[in-house]
């Protein structure tokens, strides 16, 4: 593999004051160990080895895939010993540190083959924790490129000069690519000014503010944006396209959203000041009602308040991908207003892993 030049970026003038040392240094080392606990996630699976699999991701890992399905960790476990995968590759292109450099979030491009097969190009969200000095996976959501919806105003990168949108506008896989930058970007807060916190309380201030999120939007209150949206937010589409803070705050004014809901399914704690809640998300845009969608949104506490640091969404399509292993009962069709109760669960099966 070819060596990749990594761009640092702050979103802090906090730099003298950083508890963690220098910080272009530091930043630098932890995304390369970020980034080679990418590869080696990828290597697991290319070499249908389960263990080693074992050994990159949380214990509570979820599997979120293109379908927007969510699948358990016995699952993602069976379909590494499957070997039903002929080569997964990761174009790390973004890397997010935050809660005291003991988060992350990795953008990627993911390249899959199956039966030796291309399938199309994914946009592929990661969350990493750090324990003990150790990286692992505590998430994975992935979405296909699509050249559907707008594309004029993505995030884009920088690649020797030139510029790179994260979505290329579909295409399948490559077994190789050239060499490109990505980025590092670390929030320069302080955990050490978070309140001490039971469990109970973080949980509940966590999903507040991300169901306020949605009213916000719903409600056209773009002032309360700046209070709500991480210096380091970014928000990825359906079409695998992904959209900066600023531009969600200038579009913001439009007050297209009719309704905007989301339904929480599932919200975890990575420690006190990271959170992840996977739900289902409704829009109506217009009056007209968007495809039924998965929801993954991250928040972090940074300086006793959360804020939501990403918002990545996917078409739910039950009638592509695995059957089996869901941890939530979930179907396509288009946003509903009122939504009757469902059970959250699914038939168990047998695990074979």
């Amino acid at each position: 593999m070819k060596a990749i030049t990594v761009r640092v970026l702050v979103a802090s003038a906090l730099l003298l004051a950083s508890p963690w040392g220098t910080f272009a240094q530091s930043a630098n080392e932890l995304a390369q160990q970020v980034v080679d606990t990418e590869h080696a996630f990828a290597a697991a699976f290319q070499s249908c080895d389960p263990d080693a699999l074992d050994k990159l991701t949380t214990e509570d890992i979820t599997f979120t895939d293109y379908n927007g399905m969510t699948y358990s960790r016995h699952w993602l476990m069976t379909q590494a010993e499957a070997c039903s995968r002929g080569v997964v590759r990761l174009e790390p292109m973004r890397v997010t540190l935050n809660d005291g450099d003991n988060s992350a979030i990795v953008q990627s491009r993911y390249h899959q083959f199956v039966d030796d097969e291309p399938l199309p190009v994914n946009l592929l969200t990661h969350v990493l924790i750090r324990r003990d000095g150790v990286w692992r996976v505590a998430l994975h959501h992935s979405n296909v490129m699509m050249k559907s919806g707008s594309l004029g105003n993505q995030y884009k990168l920088p690649n020797s000069g030139e510029a790179f949108a994260l979505n290329p506008g579909g295409g399948p896989s490559t077994r190789t690519s050239p060499a490109f930058a990505h980025e590092v970007v670390r929030f320069d807060g302080d955990p050490s000014k978070n309140v001490t916190e039971n469990p109970i309380t973080l949980e509940k201030q966590a999903l507040d503010k991300i169901l306020e999120y949605a009213s916000v939007f719903q409600n056209c209150r773009t002032a309360d944006l700046q209070d709500i949206l991480s210096p380091i937010y970014l928000i990825s589409g359906f079409n695998g396209a992904t959209y900066t803070r600023e531009w969600m705050i200038a579009t913001s004014d439009h007050c297209y959203h009719n309704i905007q809901r989301i339904e929480p399914l599932q919200l975890r704690l990575l420690g006190e000041n990271t959170a992840i809640l996977i739900g289902r998300y409704h829009q109506f845009v217009y009056e007209m009602p968007t495809d039924f969608r998965h929801l993954t949104s991250v928040a972090f506490r940074e300086n006793g308040i959360w804020k939501v640091a990403l918002h990545y969404s996917t078409t739910f399509n039950e009638k592509v991908g695995s059957s089996e292993g869901k941890l939530f009962y979930s179907e396509g069709g288009m946003s509903r207003r009122v939504m009757p109760p469902f059970p959250n669960h699914v038939a168990p099966f047998k695990p074979r892993y």
